[in-house]
């Protein structure tokens, strides 16, 4: 089943400022996964059956897994339409670092953000065991700045890591990533676009779980 997205604009606040292109790119929800990969994510599914059968002893309720097969093929057809305009990859909210791996996997130079002290832990030695030649940050991946574009609601769940943005650390910033990927809790999409929308660069591609069978793919584009 093929999964086309219409093609809408988000707007920005005044006439000369970018815009959010919500791209129509075709991924098939019931392609088969490559074996290599199939391995990769039961390694993963087993990685996280176990944090979720001892979540009592260290609960974060802000983690939540993604579909990552579905996120899977998203991805592989935003790679293989050449859709970003570089090579740079970042996750934001990596958690336990299973998107960036397949992000890696694709050919990407991955690098996840992790806030989380445990996660950030658990997503490096998930990509050690895997030899996996990706980046996990420990930081915040919101900008200097950008919490103040958070207008429509303050309890947003990347709002609440009271740890200093990464980038400065690694002398790197938003606008050095070609491809962002995000998972936003729900009702924090418009405040990660918004933030991706200011600090991005342009022809920047964001690619956004929303749910079960739910991605939406935005280009960055200057008016």
């Amino acid at each position: 089943m093929s999964k086309r997205k219409p093609s809408t604009l988000t707007t920005g606040q005044g006439s000369c400022e970018p815009v959010l292109t919500l791209l129509e790119v075709d991924w098939d929800s019931e392609s088969i996964i490559p074996e290599e990969i199939e391995g990769l994510l039961a390694k993963a599914d087993s990685l996280l059956q176990s944090y979720w059968d001892s979540w009592h002893r260290r609960p974060i309720e802000q983690y939540v897994a993604c579909d990552f097969r579905d996120v899977w093929r998203a991805m592989q057809a935003v790679k293989t339409q050449n859709l970003p305009f570089g090579n740079l990859f970042c996750e934001w909210g990596c958690g336990f670092g299973i998107v960036t791996a397949l992000a890696s996997k694709l050919g990407w130079d991955a690098v996840g953000i992790e806030a989380e002290e445990f996660l950030f832990q658990q997503a490096q030695a998930f990509l050690r065991s895997e030899k996996i030649p990706a980046e996990i940050w420990h930081g915040n991946f919101l900008p200097p700045g950008s919490q103040g574009l958070a207008k429509r609601q303050a309890n947003h769940a990347s709002l609440f890591h009271q740890i200093p943005c990464v980038y400065p650390k690694v002398s790197l910033g938003v606008d050095d990533f070609a491809t962002i990927f995000a998972y936003p809790w729900p009702g924090e999409d418009y405040f990660l676009k918004d933030v991706f929308r200011h600090y991005a660069a342009d022809r920047a591609i964001l690619v956004m779980f929303l749910g079960p069978y739910e991605l939406e793919i935005y280009r960055k584009d200057s008016k």
